[in-house]
């Protein structure tokens, strides 16, 4: 579709599922000057291990959940076409993003589902990002354990 393109090794920054470093607005620079590689792997088929190959230089994304159809709704198993979508808005590329998301027919199901967390996450420093999707994990745990005593 002309938005990406296959390269034989990473450049700029990685997103990486096991980095200990999330993306943030402080990597936009980066981005712009280097790129983001997505690994476009299948969940299905890569482990930690394979993970690990990737680390230099690799960015992990905050909380977000799938809308693809496979993954639909579960919390960080991404597609590559919804990471890199999700990395952009949160360096401040928010038209870009849609545009990724737009090329699929469920990319406005994924908007859809992480809007507030997109528009939360958007512009603000490592920091505030774990911020933030602490504060969502404290209370989806606590709204599930709330719902297991009904």
């Amino acid at each position: 579709m002309g938005l990406a393109r296959l390269t034989g090794h990473p450049k700029g920054i990685t997103l990486n599922p096991i980095s200990t470093k999330v993306i943030s607005y402080n990597d936009a620079e980066r981005v712009y000057k280097s790129g983001i590689t997505v690994i476009d792997s299948s969940w299905a088929r890569s482990d930690s291990k394979f993970y690990e190959k990737f680390l230099v230089d690799s960015r992990r994304l905050p909380l977000l959940v799938a809308g693809n159809p496979v993954n639909y709704g579960i919390a960080y198993k991404l597609s590559s076409l919804e990471a890199i979508a999700a990395a952009l808005y949160i360096i401040g590329e928010k038209r870009l993003s849609l545009e990724f998301l737009s090329k699929i027919r469920w990319g406005h199901t994924f908007y859809e589902l992480n809007q507030e967390l997109l528009d939360q996450y958007a512009g603000k420093s490592e920091d505030e990002i774990l911020q933030i999707e602490s504060q969502y994990i404290r209370y989806f745990q606590y709204v599930y354990k709330k719902s297991e005593s009904y």
